[in-house]
């Protein structure tokens, strides 16, 4: 009684309002089904079985019913599509998004699934798992919603491209049905509820408290191994092994290092954040060998034509005996190459990879000769990687045909240089289920070309225990024989207080996320 009451009144979010579609259906054939009921599951009868057949579709969504089963499933020529809003190796049933904020857990997954006869165990189309928000049932499902009604258009648009197969890019994905036996959830029941409620008010304070007093700090570590050791080792890093940079002001901190070695000086670029400014700057320091910082009185990326653009993410690497940097500005809706110029030892314009796009943390790589581009963008920063390609570092970036490969709010977002070990390619990601930049995810590429992508998680590296930055940690890169990180940890600070306030002053929906 207490759920069906809140839900209509409360908990009810934007993506369920509904929306006429009259204009936009006129002229499509509707054909009225009469479905029999046996139990909990609906069949259709071989008059209505027939008249669909006679369409020829390629695919079913379905929206209503209960539980359907029998030739429905199979009249058309990829089957009945469903959601099932929630990872269907844990949770089936209902209500979507609730359980995960009961359960305490991290992440909400999603399915789009070609419906068999079991429940919530079709075939998986494409999968993708999103950052519990812990603290609104209304905005945890929505999210959900939200993100998973583009799938469709999606896959649709992958089979009218020839790509029929079952490499989705969100999982590796097989023709036989999800092997799930998850326990079945149902509506939550009163005592729930009321457990429910206490549970969001306590969720609601804890995400103020980190929204609004608690700011992130962070600083940049050299460790004395090569990148390999770190990302695919089984010991846990621990804080003896770090040299840790000197901390910035107050008000600011050092973050994303990248760097490369000169006449045996290892040279490290990190982002430079003032929370007075609430602006960023690429920072360079030399470590000889203790840590020194180059004066760059303009910066030592000077964008052309961008108007005091936000600089992070400096993403290091060298080619042809050049040093490159594509820094993250995703003000400027461009990603761009700079090099390193020899005389002035800054980073010059070369050229735009790609424009048009409010690119985060992108991140490129060579591998089985062709250029690798990986990023997510400003909409979805942490969970929506896309992939481009090109022949050349200089030559045309094409998109990936699966794009977005993945959606993972566990090991997608970059997370500094990816490398490659025994002819392996790994790709660090942030992993945000629990905090932003919470740990780093690598990743083992298993495929990748034009037309497919697919990685596994294969190893967690961990803040570093015994440190005061054990909070976070979200990038890691190579530089020679040289591994370099960052660590967070929060800090109450007067100035992130009163910018946090007037920017949810402005917002003209009461603050809430």
């Amino acid at each position: 009684m207490l759920f069906n009451f809140l839900e209509n009144r409360v908990f009810k979010p934007e993506a369920k309002l509904p929306v006429d579609l009259q204009p936009d259906m006129k002229g499509i054939d509707v054909v009225n089904c009469i479905v029999e009921k046996r139990g909990f599951s609906e069949y259709f009868t071989d008059a209505d079985i027939e008249s669909i057949r006679a369409y020829r579709l390629d695919f079913i969504l379905r929206f209503g019913f209960n539980i359907i089963r029998g030739e429905i499933l199979t009249v058309a020529r990829f089957g009945v599509w469903s959601f099932h809003h929630g990872d269907e190796m844990k949770y089936r049933g209902g209500p979507a998004g609730f359980w995960e904020i009961f359960n305490g857990d991290p992440v909400s997954g999603a399915i789009l699934q070609q419906l068999t006869s079991k429940l919530d165990a079709g075939v998986v189309l494409k999968k993708g798992y999103l950052k519990t928000i812990s603290h609104s049932y209304r905005e945890n499902l929505s999210q959900l919603l939200m993100v998973s009604s583009s799938w469709p258009a999606s896959i649709a648009d992958q089979f009218a491209g020839g790509q029929p197969g079952r490499q989705r890019g969100f999982a590796s994905v097989t023709d036989s049905a999800s092997p799930t036996n998850a326990l079945i959830y149902k509506v939550p029941g009163n005592w729930d509820m009321l457990k429910f409620l206490c549970l969001l008010m306590h969720n609601r304070l804890k995400f103020y408290y980190y929204d609004l007093i608690a700011a992130e700090i962070w600083n940049v570590g050299i460790v004395r191994k090569p990148i390999h050791e770190l990302a695919l080792g089984e010991v846990k890093l621990s804080n003896a092994e770090i040299s840790w940079l000197p901390p910035a002001t107050k008000n600011g901190y050092f973050a994303d290092p990248f760097g490369f070695l000169k006449d045996d000086q290892l040279h490290v670029l990190a982002e430079d954040y003032s929370y007075i400014g609430q602006k960023a700057s690429i920072a360079e320091f030399i470590m000889v060998p203790h840590p020194v910082r180059v004066p760059h009185p303009d910066g030592v990326i000077h964008p052309d034509g961008a108007l005091h653009p936000h600089l992070s993410y400096p993403f290091v690497f060298e080619h042809d005996n050049l040093v490159f940097c594509i820094p993250e500005a995703y003000q400027t809706s461009e990603i761009t190459l700079y090099r390193r110029d020899q005389a002035s030892e800054k980073f010059v314009k070369n050229r735009v990879l790609l424009a048009n796009v409010c690119a985060i943390d992108p991140a490129v790589v060579l591998y089985n000769g062709l250029w690798w581009l990986f990023f997510t963008t400003k909409k979805h920063s942490n969970t929506h990687l896309f992939l481009y390609y090109a022949e050349d570092i200089s030559g045309e970036f094409k998109p990936h045909r699966l794009n977005p490969v993945k959606t993972d709010i566990r090991s997608s977002r970059p997370a500094g240089t990816p490398f490659i070990y025994n002819n392996v390619l790994y790709r660090p990601a942030q992993d945000c289920s629990v905090t932003y930049g919470g740990r780093v995810a690598i990743n083992r590429v298993l495929n990748i070309t034009p037309d497919e992508f697919s990685e596994e998680v294969i190893n967690l590296v961990e803040p570093p225990k015994g440190s005061e930055y054990n909070q976070g940690l979200h990038t890691i890169s190579a530089a020679g024989s040289f591994t370099l990180i960052d660590g967070k940890k929060f800090r109450p600070n007067c100035v992130f207080f009163n910018h946090q306030m007037m920017k949810k002053m402005k917002r003209k929906d009461g603050g809430h996320v």
